[in-house]
């Protein structure tokens, strides 16, 4: 006597459907965080890159090899996280060194040595990133006059 129509749907698609949108929608959600996170780490290793060229390009134009010297004399060799300014290191790149080191932070380690021509072999190391998780950039280059 009554007939049931059988137009729409059954609670257990309604849910199916829903069950298989947010598994795309998380899917692609997880996508979007993982590749916001490698844009981010992308964007601050080129900034730490443009740093270490910054100090590099000044130490080997605008210090002399006195200066140089004096830098390692005085054993300031540290460049810390709050002196990595572009401002800084342009305007006079012998004050962003340092004495001290700040482990807690990212740093860049200045090494030098001296050959038998007067030309210094230098090396720049940044360290950066969480104590489990060390990253290391290095940067050699040469400054002196061979004869």
């Amino acid at each position: 006597m009554f007939q049931l129509s059988k137009k729409g749907f059954t609670l257990v698609e309604v849910l199916c459907s829903i069950s298989v949108f947010s598994i795309i929608f998380i899917c692609i959600v997880s996508f979007d965080k993982a590749s916001l996170n490698m844009k981010n780490d992308i964007k601050n290793i080129n900034n730490d890159v443009i740093i270490m060229e910054v100090i590099k390009n000044n130490i080997i134009y605008s210090m002399s090899i006195e200066e140089l010297e004096q830098l390692k004399t005085s054993k300031r060799l540290y460049v810390n996280k709050e002196d990595m300014n572009f401002e800084k290191i342009k305007t006079d790149v012998r004050q962003v060194f340092s004495n001290n080191i700040s482990t807690n932070n990212q740093y860049i380690e200045l090494s030098l040595l001296k050959d038998e021509l007067n030309v210094y072999k230098l090396n720049l190391l940044m360290h950066s990133g969480k104590t489990n998780d060390i990253e290391e950039i290095q940067c050699n280059f040469y400054k002196g006059c061979r004869e």
